[in-house]
Order: structure tokens, then sequence, then C-alpha cells
């Protein structure tokens, strides 16, 4: 009898390491997005922690986002997260875009985005994922939360708050 409790209590336990396994895949962490690294250098930026000014890297980011409105609008449905979205990228990007805009950029600056974006390339190679993949699936999820992975922030609040978003 206790080996069959134990047999079970195995059996359970590896069923939840499983599924865990295939809920991980479903999801795009946060390190293979580009966004929230510069969000991330943006932040130690304003805290005067690091000196180049990511102004360059948040227009990059922000200028994918206004192109991906354009992919996304024409097929929103009830199950798009547009609002999601559009707060999301306006607090990680608009915002400490506002906060520097003044900031004069030198070029340092320059030769810091260019190795930064071939570091985060470089990362995404190491890592095995494909840039344009994540990007794909973020987008498809933003459209339709049901047909792609999820993103890292999105299932991070969805876990946390379930009513929410």
């Amino acid at each position: 009898m206790e080996q069959h409790e134990a047999s079970e209590a195995a059996r359970a336990a590896r069923a939840a390491r499983e599924h865990e396994a295939s809920e991980a895949v479903r999801v795009i962490t946060p390190d293979r997005f580009l966004s929230i690294w510069i969000f991330l250098y943006s932040l130690a930026y304003l805290l005067n922690l690091v000196p180049y000014n990511p102004i360059i890297l948040i227009s990059i980011a922000l200028s994918f986002f206004v192109i991906s409105l354009f992919i996304i609008v024409p097929r929103l449905n009830e199950r798009s997260l547009l609002l999601y979205y559009i707060v999301i990228n306006t607090l990680g990007k608009i915002l400490p875009l506002l906060l520097i805009i003044n900031h004069k950029i030198t070029n340092s600056d320059i030769v810091f985005t260019v190795s930064f974006i071939l570091i985060y390339v470089a990362y995404m190679l190491i890592v095995k994922d494909d840039v344009v993949c994540v990007y794909t699936d973020y987008v498809e999820f933003i459209i339709d939360r049901d047909r792609a992975r999820e993103g890292a922030i999105y299932h991070y609040i969805n876990s946390a708050f379930p009513d929410l978003v």
C-alpha cells in the first residue's frame, strides 16, 4: 500500500513538472525581449548608474511598437490585448523617452547603441531563440491571446491578478 502511494506521489510530481515545463514553453521569457533590456538600461541611466544615453535604443523600440500597431489594429478581435499593449509600451518606452528627450546624444552613445543590439543578437543566438519568431509570436499574442506564446509581463500580471487583464 505504501509503495503504491509513493508511486502515485511520484507520478503526480512528474506530471506537475511536465505541466510546468509545457507552461514555460508557452511563455516568452523576459530575457528574450530587447525592449525589456532597453527599459532596464534606461532605468540605470536615469539613476546615473550607466553613462550612455539610451534614447536611440528607445526610439528603435518605439518605432517597432508603432509599426506593430499597423499589424495589430486591423486584426483586433475579442481576444486581443490592445489596451494592455499600449499601457505596457507607454510605461516602458514613452515615459523613459520623455524623461531623457533633452539629453545630448554623443558619438559614444551611437557606438553603445550598436554594441547593445549586437550583444542582444549574440545572446539570442546563444540561447537558440529567433528574434523574428519571438516578436512575431508576441504580436500574434497581442492580436489573439490564445494563438501564440504569452509575453512574460502579461503572464506574470495574469498569474498574480487573474481578473485584471
